[in-house]
């Protein structure tokens, strides 16, 4: 039985313009560690999908219809104290900009001692002595506990973020635009720190990014959204070696490789993402698409 399977996923928003689909009946699944991707560009459904699964939506978001099974049990349908229980506990999530992610007034090994005092049966003097053992897992000094997020620099409040998600030792991780506004070589050092901690700790991980090189390099499958929907899914070999959408080829080639002749330039897609208010009744990519007819 799969960890994780969402089944005809459909999370809708209530705007003055109208019902906006953000995720418009998607279907995936996760084992036990495994590691997927979540691709496509700004405004595609990535981030609400993963919201959708944490149950953290904005106000005026709902889950319109479909099924989130987790451990057995549908996510779309708990509420209360039964959801306050599996966040962070069974479900974590690394939120995509760790200066805004963390409160800037509190010391940074109080905000991850708090979800373990929250979640587990034990005394302050043990959860501090695991923020301890989560720092030197992720690559900060321990004795850094008592800081203040403005005194890390950005890969390392990234690194402070990946150890409050792993506090109270969760079974999936979610991690939205984890390089985001980071130089390439903490880009490098954040992807390889996921990647070893999800091989060490068996997590099963959803890492949702814009950037199909980032998944690359860490997920095991990806699966590519375009206006609310999955439009290809597949190994992430596959993906790079075969893909068949035109979608997908796309963002295949705005992404700069090594094995590119030498002044062959990157293609942009053309166009905008379509107004997910109003889709067309035809494929959503029609206008955009190379191979249209």
């Amino acid at each position: 039985m799969a960890l994780l399977e969402v089944k005809d996923l459909r999370t809708y928003f209530k705007t003055q313009e109208g019902t906006l689909k953000a995720v418009d009946g998607i279907d995936f699944s996760l084992e036990k560690g495994q590691a997927m991707g979540l691709a496509g560009e700004s405004g595609c459904g990535k981030t609400t999908a993963a919201l959708s699964i944490m149950k953290l939506l904005p106000a005026n978001g709902y889950i319109a219809g479909g099924q989130i099974n987790f451990m057995g049990q549908d996510m779309a349908r708990v509420t209360g104290d039964k959801l306050r229980a599996i966040r962070w506990r069974d479900i974590s999530i690394v939120f995509q900009g760790a200066m805004n992610a963390l409160n800037p007034v509190k010391r940074v090994g109080d905000q991850i001692v708090e979800p373990i005092l929250l979640h587990e049966k034990i005394d302050e003097e043990k959860a501090i002595r695991r923020v301890k053992e989560l720092f030197e897992l992720v690559g900060i000094n321990p004795n850094r506990i008592r800081e203040y997020p403005h005194e890390f620099s950005g890969g390392m409040r990234q690194r402070v973020m990946i150890a409050m998600a792993l506090a109270c030792r969760p079974r999936l991780v979610i991690a939205d635009e984890p390089t985001t506004a980071l130089d390439v070589m903490i880009q490098a050092q954040i992807l390889q720190l996921l990647k070893n901690l999800q091989k060490e700790l068996e997590l099963a991980m959803i890492i949702i990014s814009h950037d199909l090189s980032v998944l690359a390099e860490t997920c095991d499958y990806l699966c590519i959204m375009y206006a609310g929907k999955i439009v290809e899914r597949s190994t992430s070999t596959n993906v790079f070696a075969n893909g068949q959408e035109p979608y997908t080829k796309g963002l295949i080639n705005s992404v700069p490789r090594r094995d590119r002749a030498a002044g062959e330039r990157l293609r942009s897609i053309p166009g905008q993402p379509p107004n997910v208010i109003d889709l067309p009744d035809c494929c959503p990519f029609y206008p955009r698409c190379d191979k249209a007819k």
